[in-house]
């Protein structure tokens, strides 16, 4: 069996980047909190475009439950770190890449280590857990790193760019954290799809925020990862192609519907304000 060549290996990515792109995506390093429905796919989709440095953050483990949609969850998996299964596999891709992990998660005491360096990272923290979603935000923020954030949603996904010349993350989404969790939820789910496609054919009784509960279906997660990591590649190589929030792009590949453009002011703008009144009485809060 021949040795790993990097130049042989990505080879093909060349017509889409150039020599010198290649060798920015072979140096750049991408943070990546989650390797479970959509952050396992991240990282062996960037690693195939050649980026040679990674963070990588999980504390959970593989069960039967994550097979439907994660990229690391099979039978020789099951009670295995999930974080551990994706370090592997990522080098098995490219060996010589370098991958920090992170086995307890990020928090307060670890941000600084865990965005130290970094160009640019790929939210893909458990989605109920938005006060994690927010600190690394805004930690990002602080040091002048794009972060990039897709929410599968029944077969389409929302999509959010994060920037120093955007929106911060509590000015576009106005959540009250004295509020329920429910409500918490419901108000950054509407901030990240305000289009709303997927709920004109979920079942709205398979959703359950109380017990942190929605469906999930791979195909939805495969289209985060594409999307997603074409705009985290862009933040490498094109940087000035980014579009951050109030601006946001939705799109759903069984209604083949797209819709991109700004939110003004967030969850502050009067449509998602009625939305907001709407979505919690259907939903019962």
């Amino acid at each position: 069996m021949s040795g790993f060549d990097y130049n042989l290996a990505f080879s093909r990515n060349h017509g889409i980047t150039s020599d010198q792109e290649q060798m920015r995506l072979k140096n750049a390093t991408v943070a990546i909190a989650g390797m479970g429905g959509v952050g396992g796919d991240y990282l062996i989709t960037l690693a195939r475009a050649g980026v040679g440095n990674f963070k990588i953050s999980d504390f959970d483990e593989f069960e039967v439950g994550n097979f439907n949609r994660q990229y690391g969850a099979t039978m020789s998996a099951v009670g295995k770190p999930k974080m551990s299964v994706m370090h592997d596999l990522a080098l098995d891709i490219n060996p010589e890449s370098n991958i920090e992990t992170f086995g307890d998660g990020i928090n307060e005491s670890n941000i600084d280590a865990f965005l130290n360096g970094v160009d640019v990272f790929v939210d893909a923290v458990e989605f109920f857990e938005i006060e994690t979603h927010r600190m690394i935000i805004n930690a990002c923020r602080e040091r002048n790193i794009p972060a990039i954030f897709g929410v599968p949603l029944g077969f389409g996904v929302g999509l959010l760019i994060y920037t120093n010349e955007g929106m911060s993350f509590d000015d576009y989404f106005d959540i009250d954290y004295s509020a329920s969790l429910e409500n918490q939820v419901l108000k950054m789910s509407l901030g990240c799809a305000p289009a709303g496609f997927h709920l004109k054919y979920v079942d709205p009784e398979s959703v359950d925020l109380s017990q942190r509960k929605a469906p999930s279906i791979a195909s939805g997660c495969k289209l985060a990862t594409g999307m997603v990591i074409t705009q985290t590649l862009l933040a490498i190589l094109h940087p000035e192609e980014l579009k951050p929030i109030p601006y946001y792009t939705c799109y759903d590949a069984r209604l083949n519907k797209l819709k991109k453009g700004t939110l003004w002011f967030g969850n502050k703008n009067p449509i998602q304000k009625i939305k907001f009144s709407i979505a919690k009485r259907l939903l019962g809060l």
